[in-house]
């Protein structure tokens, strides 16, 4: 029997190592990226250039990730005034949306005409 015992306890306590590894890499994986960042869950909007009119076009363009294992899409600029129309810009945002470190995307948006 106290054979089992401690091999209850070794898998208790790697249990517990597992645990605490995910946690750091939870912290860890939601303190990168633009902006501030929510532990749990990040929705922020940012502006990062603006003229005095925004115009009356917009265009988006979005980068994600999952897991933090793969990261795909095209956020650029670029690719969000043509999205858009956009061919004097006006105005830029930037949109960001995570959960834990399961899911992030970041946004540009443009405004202009």
């Amino acid at each position: 029997m106290s054979t089992q015992k401690a091999m209850m306890s070794h898998l208790i306590s790697f249990g517990r190592q597992i645990l605490a590894a995910v946690a750091l890499a939870a912290l860890f994986l939601s303190c990168s990226g633009f902006g501030p960042q929510g532990s749990l869950v990040t929705s922020t909007k940012v502006g990062i250039y603006a003229t005095e009119n925004a115009g009356s076009k917009y265009g988006t363009s979005c980068a994600f990730s999952i897991l933090g294992l793969i990261a795909l899409g095209d956020g650029s600029i670029e690719t969000a005034a043509a999205n858009g129309g956009v061919s004097t810009i006006k105005s830029i945002d930037l949109e960001s949306f995570s959960i834990l470190f399961f899911y992030a995307r970041l946004c540009t948006v443009v405004r202009g005409d």
